[in-house]
């Protein structure tokens, strides 16, 4: 039998028991695991009209804005980013704060009552209690997102139909706007330019609505 490492053996046993004793009488410390910060980051659309509604919103033709749809693969939570014809990146650590239809439905009511184009827009309720409403606004956004080169693709249908039995549409459109821009490197500049694509929505939306 080697003594030598017998020795050792006792040294090192000896030492865990003292360093556990000391730990019982809390005067030994090791390094405890840092816990992580989250780096996920949460956006919100924001309307780009400022100021308060003009005297004439008061005669403006009140809204109904039926739940806007959004193409399947935007509806996920993290911001979208396009890296090709067929490739997108869903950036897991810049998430929406809230549903991206929800969001642009606020935003639209918020710009359209902000440009006194209409003097109520209604966001829920069932159709049986519209009879005060004289339009009802449909829309349905096909891309949301930003491309890898900087620039911004988002693009929305909406129609503005009659409140009746025998619907009419009285106005629709195919909205896209060209010369929205973002920093690939910041996040929250994609949430400004989709609101100013949503504002931008809106004034067409303002611009195509007929009045009383």
């Amino acid at each position: 039998m080697n003594t030598n490492d017998d020795g050792k053996r006792a040294r090192v046993g000896f030492g865990l028991l003292a360093c556990a004793a000391t730990l019982a009488l809390g005067g030994c410390s090791l390094p405890l695991p840092q816990a992580e910060s989250d780096p996920t980051r949460y956006y919100l659309l924001a309307a780009t009209s400022a100021g308060t509604p003009s005297t004439e919103a008061a005669n403006a033709p009140a809204i109904h804005l039926r739940p806007v749809e959004l193409a399947n693969y935007i509806r996920s939570r993290p911001m979208i980013v396009r890296r090709g014809e067929n490739e997108v990146e869903f950036r897991d650590y810049a998430r929406w704060g809230e549903p991206l239809e929800q969001g642009i439905a606020r935003v639209l009511r918020e710009e359209l009552l902000a440009r006194g184009a209409a003097s109520a827009v209604q966001t829920t309720g069932a159709r049986a209690a519209m009879a005060g409403y004289d339009f009802e606004l449909s829309v349905r956004v096909l891309a949301s997102e930003g491309a890898a080169n900087g620039a911004v693709d988002f693009r929305a249908r909406w129609e503005l139909t009659t409140v009746s039995d025998k619907e009419r549409v009285v106005a629709s459109g195919d909205f896209r706007p060209k010369d929205l821009r973002w920093d690939p490197k910041n996040d929250a500049t994609l949430a400004a330019a989709l609101s100013k694509a949503v504002g931008g929505l809106a004034a067409e939306i303002a611009a195509g609505l007929p009045k009383k």
